[in-house]
């Protein structure tokens, strides 16, 4: 199984300069619904995205399916059946960050994974106002703009770190030690792809989070692991890889093996 790395992005620049670019900003109340509590949203950039990469990535690689975010909404059975088969498959998460999208702001992106052989093989994270992609192909490392990047290995301590975390972490963090002191900075994008750019290129030095959806992180774990990073679950288990079609209690990804190691057992006791 190949597939042309620079095509598939490509094709995505292209569905996001159609499909998401012209509709920032521009969004009736019609054009924006609720899927399963008021901060989780859908609007028509997300559903006409995800349509549109749905047809050209399959036409692209025939054999090959998808797993699209608001697919597997409509249909809950949907990511069960394709992981069950043996076939190439994308997971698509169309407009990352729709909350922010939706209200007029940024970041958001659009992301797509290619997953065979019961891992993922490419991934391509772009960010449809400026064109701009990061991408990654197992084995070959991580590009953004075409540039090999990589992350900071060197940070070690967690007081050296900067960082991503969702505010359930950040409040059990404060709730459970009494403060969030461990780390040199923390902040929250509210669009998971940003966030693993911003790993992979060396900007910032980890991300965790706790909702495990394919398509929120089957993307941007290859991204940080082909740039040198780390991506395991937040368990006693410092082997436990990400893996896609897998769940457990969260996610942790960091630009050092030494960093890993000390923000899991911090986060440890709040994601049991």
């Amino acid at each position: 199984m190949k597939v042309d790395i620079d095509k598939v992005t490509g094709i995505i620049r292209e569905v996001s300069a159609e499909e998401i670019a012209p509709r920032f900003g521009q969004l009736d109340e019609a054009d924006i619904d609720i899927k399963t509590h008021a901060l989780d949203l859908v609007t028509i950039a997300d559903t006409e995205a995800e349509r549109v990469l749905t047809k050209r990535l399959t036409d692209l690689l025939p054999g090959s399916r998808a797993l699209g975010e608001e697919a597997a909404h409509a249909d809950p059975a949907l990511q069960d059946r394709i992981f069950a088969g043996d076939d190439p498959f994308w997971i698509i998460d169309p407009v990352d960050g729709t909350k922010n999208f939706a209200h007029h702001r940024q970041p958001f992106r659009c992301m797509v994974g290619l997953y065979s052989g019961g891992e993922t093989v490419a991934a391509w994270i772009v960010d449809p106002i400026e064109g701009s992609a990061t991408v990654a192909e197992k084995g070959a490392g991580t590009r953004y703009q075409d540039k090999k990047v990589s992350v900071r290995s060197n940070i070690t301590k967690a007081s050296d770190a900067k960082g991503f975390l969702i505010s359930y972490a950040r409040d059990r963090i404060r709730k459970h030690y009494g403060h969030l002191d461990f780390f040199a900075d923390v902040t929250h994008y509210s669009c998971c792809g940003a966030e693993y750019e911003e790993l992979a290129r060396g900007a910032y030095d980890f991300c965790a989070y706790r909702t495990l959806k394919p398509w929120d992180h089957a993307p941007g774990t290859l991204l940080v692991r082909e740039s040198g990073g780390y991506a395991r679950y937040i368990t006693t288990d410092k082997n436990n890889e990400y893996n896609a079609n897998a769940t457990a209690p969260g996610l942790l990804c960091a630009s050092s093996e030494e960093l890993w190691a000390e923000i899991n057992e911090i986060l440890l006791p709040l994601f049991s």
